[in-house]
């Protein structure tokens, strides 16, 4: 059934685009907002599309699964307004376990048994949230979704165009061109969420005048963030903080390269290390309980359904040890994969490109213009590093990887943008 609120809205926002220049996007350049929040749209609506009639088993799709959630959220406030805001926020057990309506929540309690991974609740909310405007169709949703991104990649364009002194048009541009980013964040998935949240951290910390509100505007986006997806909170807290110290580095005027170099690797360390010995000593390592935990439920899932782009990643016990054993093969596969085997899907041959400039752009670090500004040199090396690990130890599956590694892209754009314009010069196409 479909309502009015969001398509009018829709409608609205494109007005809005039309009729005022938005900073970094004035005169005609507005054109390319229209036309990015219009892709961002077919796009949403393409993969509804592919996740209800090609890919029919909408419990195994997240596109579905949390959105059929949602509308039981919303019944509820249709019996009692009160009981749904209750269980809305958190204050009321009747979708848990023996609740009144668990039953209807298939995807509110998280296999997991962990708070910190309990994710899925984010994104049912922000849907019940919309089925309460009377938008009871997955399409509408698809609209308000794209609409996230398109504001996250918009403010993440303008603080990247800004701190760098890069086009934001150019940056804007080129973020909507990355096969992961545009495909996996236009649709009604947590990614369309990370996007918007990315964007407004950035935003916040790089462009927002008023320090202090700025900090605080940075913390919400970074709360909502851990509710969201909660590693991703944790690597964006660790880029901020790798940011500021290395700005710290910077006033301090180190004497030469490579005694920054030990001051930018060795702080980091100095905080990694002792909580590695210290949960050896103990035999007590929540994180890697976790993270065990959550990869043999995958491995569990990809059995189950026979996963057709699963691939090889050994299970690990909850200690280094076991864990460096796998970490191997889940950096392989976030960094070379697709290789020859894996190609048994049209989303696999999409990767295969992005994966080609992946590994140019880790070669290209070494070029003295990716170290031109240091600070955020460092914070996108420790996030590069940090994701790939988590998402490399985690995940079995080809199409899933090619999901998660979406926000790798984020905070690379410069280094994509500078490295493309290097190629095209070296080529002739351009002019230096």
């Amino acid at each position: 059934m479909f309502s009015l609120p969001i398509p009018l809205f829709i409608l609205g926002l494109f007005a809005w685009i039309w009729n005022y220049s938005l900073p970094g996007f004035s005169g005609r350049k507005k054109y390319i907002l229209l036309s990015v929040l219009a892709l961002r749209i077919a796009v949403g609506m393409g993969m509804v599309w592919l996740y209800t009639f090609y890919y029919t088993d909408r419990q195994k799709a997240d596109v579905h699964r949390y959105y059929t959630d949602a509308v039981h959220m919303a019944d509820v406030h249709d019996e009692s307004p009160k009981e749904f805001w209750l269980n809305w926020m958190g204050l009321s057990k009747d979708f848990e376990y023996e609740g009144r309506h668990f039953d209807r929540m298939l995807n509110w309690v998280h296999p997991y048994g962990n708070r910190m991974y309990n994710d899925n609740r984010s994104i049912i909310r922000t849907h019940a949230l919309l089925a309460l405007t009377g938008a009871k169709s997955l399409w509408e949703h698809s609209l308000m979704f794209a609409a996230f991104a398109w504001l996250g990649a918009y403010l993440i364009s303008i603080s990247l165009a800004r701190l760098w002194s890069l086009p934001a048009t150019g940056i804007m541009l080129l973020l909507n061109a990355i096969p992961s980013v545009l495909l996996w964040s236009s649709a009604p998935l947590k990614e369309s969420l990370v996007l918007l949240q990315m964007g407004v951290l950035f935003w916040a910390w790089f462009v927002f005048r008023s320090k202090f509100l700025g900090q605080m505007l940075g913390l919400i986006a970074l709360i909502l963030l851990y509710y969201t997806k909660s590693y991703m909170a944790i690597l964006m807290a660790g880029f901020g903080l790798m940011y500021a110290f290395s700005r710290f580095v910077e006033a301090q005027r180190p004497s030469n390269g490579l005694r920054r170099f030990k001051l930018e690797f060795w702080l980091p360390m100095g905080l990694i290390l002792p909580y590695v010995a210290l949960s050896s000593l103990l035999n007590w390592n929540p994180v890697l309980d976790m993270l065990s935990f959550k990869l043999q439920n995958f491995l569990n899932l990809a059995e189950a359904e026979q996963a057709g782009s699963r691939i090889f990643l050994p299970g690990f016990e909850p200690n280094w040890i076991s864990f460096l054993s796998t970490l191997k093969w889940g950096l392989l596969n976030t960094i070379l994969r697709p290789l020859p085997g894996d190609f048994n899907g049209v989303f696999v041959w999409i990767m295969l490109p992005e994966s080609v400039a992946m590994l140019l752009l880790f070669v290209g670090l070494t070029r003295p213009d990716f170290r031109a500004h240091q600070p955020w040199f460092w914070a996108s090396i420790w996030f590069a590093v940090g994701l790939l690990c988590l998402i490399g130890v985690t995940t079995p599956v080809l199409g899933s990887l090619f999901r998660y590694r979406m926000p790798l892209w984020l905070p690379m754009l410069p280094y994509v943008w500078l490295g493309g314009r290097a190629l095209l010069q070296k080529l002739g196409w351009i002019q230096k």
